[in-house]
């Protein structure tokens, strides 16, 4: 699922007005009998805002809103972040005329975190989800060697192509979104091969596999098969997985799915 910068800043906004809204409110001490339910309003108005601005944070940082908007290159998830602050900090400030006040102001927070974890862990373990490595930084980490084995037999190293900017992407014919993202990159191939890029396909797969679907499936770019790849690549656990390398050989960036077209031409034209 892939969302504009300015939906989620939209978003952010509506929620921030719900939580503004919703502080001002839940402290409503009007003896008129509607002040209960002025209060009630305001709580879920601030129960709206906090859940809209966790949601689409924990969206950011699980990369479900696409390589673009995952939570170290979006601005909209620190917005979201700070509006998660504020409402924390006014929870554990505001006072409490309860019998069970300690139990409300800690043990909501901790039923909260506990709801989260768990969800975190369901959604690690349902096959589906990225590799820890593809939602985090790249930190400009030295691309660890490649070696496979190219059509026609040549074999083939990723230093080969060092000077080049290379976007390796790992894929299986049997993976629908891989082929749904082969075709985009196989454009950008064409578009950028000029300016110095190289896009490499590989897969694990057997080459009579490979061969017959290539046979009726034409890529721009660099087939190749290979056997094993550097535990660093995560390559064979998640399809399609992307590396997009510089000209020194550093990874630049890396993403699990298709990304939205626009984004990987301004990546790849920050390379070149």
């Amino acid at each position: 699922m892939e969302v504009t910068t300015n939906s989620l800043l939209m978003y952010l906004g509506f929620a921030g007005v719900c939580i503004a809204a919703g502080i001002a409110l839940t402290g409503w001490n009007s003896a008129r009998t509607f002040a209960a339910v002025v209060r009630i309003f305001g709580w879920l108005l601030l129960v709206l805002g906090s859940g809209l601005a966790a949601a689409i944070a924990a969206l950011q940082l699980t990369g479900r809103l696409g390589p673009a908007q995952l939570w170290f290159r979006a601005p909209s998830f620190y917005l979201a972040a700070a509006l998660l602050l504020t409402v924390v900090t006014w929870w554990f400030r505001r006072r409490f005329d309860h019998p069970h006040a300690r139990l409300i102001r800690y043990g909501l927070p901790a039923l909260a975190v506990g709801f989260v974890a768990l969800a975190s862990f369901l959604h690690r373990i349902d096959g589906h989800s990225a590799p820890l490595s593809a939602l985090l930084p790249t930190f400009g980490t030295a691309a660890p060697e490649i070696r496979f084995i190219a059509a026609g037999g040549e074999r083939r190293t990723l230093a080969d192509y060092r000077g080049k900017v290379v976007l390796v992407n790992f894929w299986a014919t049997w993976c629908a979104p891989c082929r749904k993202e082969m075709p985009m990159l196989s454009d950008a191939q064409s578009e950028f091969r000029k300016d110095g890029l190289v896009v490499i396909y590989l897969s694990l797969e057997e080459p009579d596999v490979l061969e017959a679907f290539l046979r009726t499936n034409h890529f721009d770019g660099v087939q190749g098969r290979l056997d094993k790849a550097d535990d660093y690549y995560r390559a064979g656990q998640i399809y399609p997985l992307s590396y997009l390398i510089s000209r020194d050989g550093r990874v630049a960036k890396r993403w699990s799915g298709r990304p939205a077209e626009d984004w990987l031409r301004e990546s790849i034209r920050g390379e070149l």
